[in-house]
């Protein structure tokens, strides 16, 4: 009975380091009306309170998605800005028919989410407010099925 609590321990103490080895230090997320980012709603911002480390940060964002999209590739550009305004920009593809990372499953079963990392390790040298906007020119039409747009950054380790 006595290793029944020693055991409960070392699982807890094992999940707990397994489960810090990445931490979140910002996550937004937009969700789009009708399950649909419309041609009007060409942009999205984040405004994100950062602290400056030696450590690098994975910025990853994430479609989630209703149902099949109805293109096969979403382009946007990506655009961090940093507290002094140093200006970083980086054309992203959302690649719905071969996505680089796999898709996770959502929350439903016809939910999906493609994620893509923007920056799989980017180190910011800056205190303060670092703006991040994802503005799409994927095509002239409303991109259906695409339910919300989130932007996490996490600190990785070396």
């Amino acid at each position: 009975m006595k290793k029944l609590p020693l055991l409960s321990f070392f699982i807890l103490s094992v999940l707990l380091l397994v489960s810090c080895s990445k931490s979140i230090v910002f996550e937004e997320k937009v969700v789009f009306p009708n399950n649909n980012w419309s041609f009007d709603i060409k942009s999205q911002t984040f405004e994100a309170p950062l602290k400056s480390s030696k450590k690098p940060y994975a910025i990853v964002l994430e479609l989630e998605l209703t149902g099949t999209p109805n293109v096969k590739m979403f382009y946007a550009d990506f655009i961090m800005a940093t507290p002094t305004r140093g200006i970083a920009k980086q054309q992203v593809v959302f690649n719905f028919a071969n996505p680089k990372e796999p898709l996770i499953q959502g929350t439903s079963p016809k939910e999906k989410i493609l994620r893509l990392t923007v920056y799989p390790k980017k180190y910011l040298s800056e205190t303060g407010i670092y703006s991040f906007k994802v503005d799409q020119f994927s095509n002239n039409y409303d991109n259906y099925n695409i339910r919300a747009l989130r932007l996490y950054i996490e600190r990785i380790k070396n």
